[in-house]
């Protein structure tokens, strides 16, 4: 019997697909920002390998962020930072070679697991999907079939699916419940698929492993102004000396179609939140020449400008407390979502991604407030380094007395 691929059976994937990159300019994208900005063509092209060059920033990216504009600076530019930047500027606030516990923080269930078990905040893991890995007393899916017996039978919905590993909720899915007459898994966004073929690709897609989580209930302000979708705060952490403390803040507002809340899937919108008072200032939707401000929600209609978000002194309090648990690293980027009980950490990222702050804030990460602190932060994970290394090397010559 010839053997049938299961997703074939599905119209396109059922879990969210990666991100393109930010295209690469073309003669009409050049054309339009000349014609828009006043900016010329060979002026775009100079501060394109200027700011490759020295910030990390790709050709697609310079466009998408908007580096093309008037109103900013030569040296404002140069503080602002691409993926590739981003990723540098953490390797030097939490070096590699203090990163060993990274693969544990990565890991969704490891790590929510260790957070509950130390009384924090976190998700419920009702079950994995892996073929070989055991999770103890987590009700653990080995086949396509343990996935569709689950999803039909011992699920409690909602239900927030996403791989073991990665990031920009690749892979990820709200479930709301099931048609049990018509074998349908439906989705957060109001689509629906065989619960067979949704398993199938599962098991298939993502080898690394895949989570079952309880989804969160949002604080119902938030929920008033943004939707039911969950929007988390992306809350970023750093020490500089003994304690950790919140440097910024961003909140990552779903698009009313979104079933997840990163900013690359179109109409999913960033607010920029003040970090000390947890106020929204402004909100700001899409990308480039399409870029804009925005004071209202454009479907609630409710005021961005103003809002207070909810238990904002808890929220702190908690992105502090789990960064001093794991206080060799410089920097750390928390997604915490608002319930009406309080905040909920629902991952924690070693490298998060500090275009956000710029695209909220319009503001160079390594602005003249912020470059002062990464370097105090990188010299502390530098010393930590050296101890490190000196405590090794002692101990390296004492056994070999």
């Amino acid at each position: 019997m010839t053997s049938i691929d299961a997703s074939q059976t599905l119209p396109q994937k059922a879990l969210l697909a990666a991100p393109e990159k930010a295209p690469a300019p073309v003669s009409k994208m050049i054309v339009d920002v000349a014609r828009e900005t006043g900016v010329s063509p060979i002026k775009q092209m100079r501060e394109m390998f200027k700011l490759q060059r020295k910030a990390g920033i790709s050709f697609g990216e310079y466009y998408a962020a908007q580096h093309y504009r008037t109103d900013i600076t030569s040296e404002e530019k140069l503080q602002f930072v691409g993926e590739m930047g981003s990723y540098k500027l953490n390797l030097r606030l939490s070096p590699a070679k203090l990163g060993d516990k990274r693969s544990f923080i990565r890991d969704k269930v490891l790590y929510t697991t260790m957070l509950r078990g130390m009384d924090m905040p976190t998700t419920e893991t009702q079950a994995v999907a892996h073929t070989e890995r055991g999770f103890g007393a987590i009700n653990t899916l080995r086949t396509a079939a343990d996935v569709s017996r689950f999803l039909k039978s011992e699920a409690r919905y909602p239900v927030f699916a996403k791989p073991l590993e990665g990031s920009k909720s690749v892979g990820s899915a709200l479930l709301v419940g099931i048609d049990a007459d018509k074998g349908m898994i439906e989705m957060g966004n109001g689509k629906s698929f065989d619960i067979d073929a949704f398993a199938h690709e599962v098991i298939a897609d993502y080898p690394e492993g895949f989570t079952f989580q309880s989804a969160v209930q949002q604080h119902k302000d938030i929920t008033e102004l943004a939707g039911q979708a969950v929007g988390t705060m992306r809350v970023v952490t750093i020490i500089e000396d003994d304690a950790p403390r919140v440097l910024y803040a961003v909140w990552k507002v779903p698009s009313p179609k979104a079933m997840s809340d990163n900013f690359w899937q179109s109409g999913s919108m960033l607010g920029a939140v003040d970090a000390e008072t947890g106020q929204v200032s402004h909100a700001i939707s899409g990308a480039g020449l399409s870029r804009e401000v925005l004071e209202q929600h454009p479907v609630s209609g409710k005021s961005f400008a103003g809002f207070q978000v909810p238990h904002w002194d808890q929220v702190k309090e908690v992105a502090r407390q789990g960064h001093s648990m794991f206080p060799e690293f410089g920097v750390f980027g928390w997604d915490i979502a608002i319930t009406d009980e309080g905040p909920v950490i629902i991952e924690c990222n070693a490298n998060p991604f500090h275009t956000l702050y710029q695209l909220a804030h319009d503001r160079g990460i390594n602005n003249a407030d912020f470059a002062p602190i990464f370097d105090k932060v990188e010299a502390r994970t530098q010393k930590i380094l050296e101890e490190r290394t000196a405590h090794f090397k002692k101990l390296r010559k004492e056994q070999q007395v």
